[in-house]
C-alpha cells in the first residue's frame, strides 16, 4: 500500500509541472519563438566570416534540423559547397540542434522530474554541443572557399498547445507510473543495496549501471528511474548525472544508427555515413571525458 501511495504522490507532484512546462513550450512554438531566435542569431553568425550557406543552415537548425540538412544537401548537389563544408556545418549545427531538443524534451520533462540534477544534466548536454559547434566553427573557417548569399525560408509551425500537452502526458504518464512503481518495489526489498554490495569494486556507484541499462531501452524511463533513486537516497545528483551520460555512451551507436543514419544517407549518400560517424565519435569522446571528470570529483 505504501508503495502505491509513494507512486501516486510522485505522479501528483510531477505531472502538473510537466503539464505546465509542456503547455508553455507548445505555446511558445505556436507563437514562433524558435523562428525569432533563428532570425536574431543569423545576423550574428554572418559577422563570423563564415560561408553564408553555413550561416543559413545553422540558423534554420534552431527551428528544424531536418530542414537545415536538406538545405545543405541541396547546396552540395548544386556544387555551391563541397563535402568538407558540409561536415563543418554538421558540427557547427550541434548547438542549435541540441537547443531545440532541450527546448522540446529536457525543459518540459527532464528538469521537472529531476530538479537540479536535471538542470546539471541539461547544462552538460549543452556543453557537449557547444564544444562540437566550436570544432565546426574552426573547420568552417579553415575550409571555407566561397561566400554565397542565401535566402532562407522557414515555415512557421502551428501547434495546438492543449492538444500537444495532452498527447505528451498520454505518452509519459504510463512510463512514469510503471517505472516509479517498480523502483519502489525494488527499493522496498533492498535490491539496490544488494546490487551495490555485489558490484562495490567498480569505480562508480553500481546503481548507475541500472540507469544506463534502462536508458538503452527507453530514455524517459531512465529519467524516472533516476528520479526514484534520488528521492530514496540511493543515488546522489552526481551519480544520477553520471548514469544518464553513461546511458548516452552505451546507446550512442544504436541512437545514431537508428535516427541519424537513415536521414543523412537519404540526403548525402555515402557522405552521410561519414557525417554520422564523425559526429558520433566526437560525442562519445566528450561524454567519456565528462564521466571521468564527474567520477573524480568529490
Amino acid at each position: 500500500m505504501n508503495i502505491l501511495l509513494d507512486t501516486l504522490r510522485f505522479l501528483a507532484s510531477t505531472i502538473p509541472i510537466i503539464a505546465l512546462a509542456s503547455y508553455l513550450v507548445s505555446y511558445s512554438i505556436n507563437k514562433g519563438i524558435m523562428e525569432k531566435i533563428s532570425a536574431k542569431i543569423e545576423p550574428i553568425l554572418s559577422k563570423l566570416n563564415l560561408d553564408q550557406i553555413t550561416v543559413a543552415s545553422v540558423a534554420v537548425c534552431f527551428v528544424s534540423p531536418v530542414a537545415a540538412y536538406s538545405m545543405l544537401a541541396q547546396a552540395l548537389k548544386e556544387k555551391k559547397i563541397d563535402e568538407k563544408e558540409v561536415i563543418a556545418a554538421s558540427f557547427l549545427s550541434s548547438f542549435p540542434a541540441t537547443f531545440s531538443h532541450i527546448y522540446s524534451f529536457f525543459i518540459p520533462f527532464v528538469i521537472p522530474i529531476l530538479g537540479w540534477a536535471g538542470v546539471i544534466y541539461t547544462a552538460l548536454r549543452l556543453l557537449v554541443a557547444m564544444v562540437k559547434s566550436a570544432i565546426g566553427f574552426a573547420l568552417a573557417l579553415k575550409w571555407r572557399d566561397r561566400r554565397e548569399v542565401v535566402k532562407r525560408k522557414i515555415e512557421h509551425r502551428r501547434v495546438d498547445p492543449l492538444k500537444s500537452t495532452w498527447e505528451n502526458l498520454k505518452r509519459v504518464i504510463p512510463i512514469m507510473a510503471a517505472t516509479y512503481f517498480i523502483v519502489s518495489i525494488l527499493s522496498a526489498y533492498g535490491i539496490f543495496d544488494n546490487f551495490k554490495e555485489i558490484f562495490g569494486f567498480l569505480p562508480l556507484d553500481p546503481n548507475v549501471i541500472t540507469i544506463s541499462a534502462v536508458e538503452f531501452v527507453n530514455v524517459r524511463a531512465a529519467v524516472v528511474l533516476a528520479a526514484g533513486m534520488f528521492e530514496r537516497g540511493i543515488l546522489s545528483p552526481k551519480w544520477v548525472v553520471v548514469g544518464l551520460i553513461l546511458g548516452n555512451v552505451i546507446t550512442f551507436s544504436t541512437r545514431f544508427v537508428k535516427h541519424s543514419l537513415p536521414l543523412h544517407i537519404s540526403l548525402f549518400g555515402r557522405l552521410g555515413v561519414k557525417i554520422v560517424v564523425l559526429n558520433a565519435i566526437v560525442t562519445l569522446i566528450l561524454d567519456v571525458i565528462l564521466i571521468a571528470v564527474l567520477i573524480v570529483l568529490a
